[in-house]
């Protein structure tokens, strides 16, 4: 098991994947859980999935690539939370965002993003000017310097890196007014040769959907967070994803929070 998210972000995942094992253990028998204590781009770790000797299971935001390659359980992990991006700005400059009324004024303020990451293509096919970065300490240093005038962070990122940046970075703030929203769900995703763990996971979260347990894990890791970054009273700017499979489950309901 590998996350390359935010610590919190990884114990949320962790409780889900032990939940579902066990959920599903009457059926499947017993179980045994690892964490791999590794770090890695997302590139490597995919090529480390497919060689299935490290890592087996992550929890990733997905990508067409990712789906081709490895078994998707489509049910998104966090209820789609992380398809709601919060910037990190200087604090300065946020007369600028604040000032905001639509997506093509929001397009006109530059965003640093990831070489790597899937979101970065799709800023750049939604007509964002983007500035590529080499992972989330670089795009700190380069939003310091200037560079570029957002950052655009899942909740859960944002507010740690807030915290752990700004005595380096004084005026980092948490932008006040806006959240992008790009469908973009976090699945766990499975080496090939993985089909009965798929198949076991995905039984497992059925139950924990079910039952309600699915929910009730997540508004316990999210709920403050959620309160914490005023999302429900931002202003919410769409963006289409053409990255997207068409097999997302988009209209199931019960997979999506809606901050509304």
């Amino acid at each position: 098991m590998n996350s390359s998210k935010s610590s919190f972000s990884d114990s949320h995942t962790l409780r889900l994947v032990a939940a579902a094992l066990e959920a599903s253990s009457a059926k499947y028998g017993p179980y045994e859980f690892r964490v791999a204590p590794l770090r890695m781009e997302r590139d490597r770790l995919l090529q480390e999935m497919l060689k299935g000797e490290l890592v087996n299971l992550s929890g990733q935001v997905t990508s067409l690539e990712w789906e081709q390659k490895l078994i998707p359980i489509r049910i998104p992990i966090d209820k789609g939370i992380s398809c709601y991006r919060l910037s990190l700005i200087d604090g300065r400059n946020q007369d600028l965002f604040s000032a905001v009324r639509t997506l093509e004024q929001l397009k006109a303020l530059s965003l640093g993003s990831g070489r790597q990451w899937s979101l970065t293509a799709t800023y750049r096919q939604a007509g964002f000017h983007v500035v590529e970065g080499s992972g989330s300490a670089g795009l700190h240093g380069m939003l310091a310097a200037g560079r570029f005038q957002h950052f655009p962070r899942s909740i859960d990122e944002a507010i740690y890196e807030q915290a752990a940046y700004v005595g380096n970075f004084p005026t980092l703030s948490l932008e006040r007014s806006l959240a992008l929203y790009v469908p973009s769900p976090r699945y766990f995703f499975l080496g090939g040769g993985q089909k009965r763990l798929a198949q076991r996971l995905e039984y497992g979260m059925q139950l924990l959907i079910a039952d309600g347990r699915f929910d009730q894990i997540f508004h316990e890791f999210y709920d403050g967070l959620i309160e914490k970054a005023g999302l429900r009273k931002r202003r919410i700017f769409h963006i289409d994803n053409p990255q997207l499979s068409p097999r997302t489950p988009l209209s199931n309901k019960a997979y999506w929070y809606l901050p509304y």
